[in-house]
């Protein structure tokens, strides 16, 4: 019973990571995208040696679209562990039997 248990929770989490792979590479990637800004912004600072507006809006722009990517990919997770953890409660409660 308790590796039957073990197999439908990890089929479980198993598709819903699966119902959310495009939303997470989206995510995955604008972050990637941002860090890419962050470095540039980074470079056009050290290479100028001055702050100009253009390099705040970026960087400000480029840790904004970070942030946004990071808690959205977490909020995901967060959710997929919820429901397994939901399934395996309901699973033990009822002594296996879906």
């Amino acid at each position: 019973m308790d590796e039957a248990l073990i197999q439908r929770t990890l089929d479980a989490l198993e598709r819903l990571m699966r119902m959310f792979q495009l939303e997470r590479i989206l995510f995955l990637v604008s972050a990637f995208a941002s860090f890419i800004l962050l470095l540039y912004a980074g470079y056009r600072l050290f290479s100028t040696g001055d702050v100009k507006t253009a390099d705040m809006a970026i960087i400000l722009g480029a840790t904004g679209i970070s942030t946004a990517s990071s808690s959205r990919i977490a909020y995901f997770l967060n959710k997929a562990f919820n429901l397994i953890d939901f399934l395996v409660r309901k699973l033990s409660e009822t002594g296996g039997r879906a």
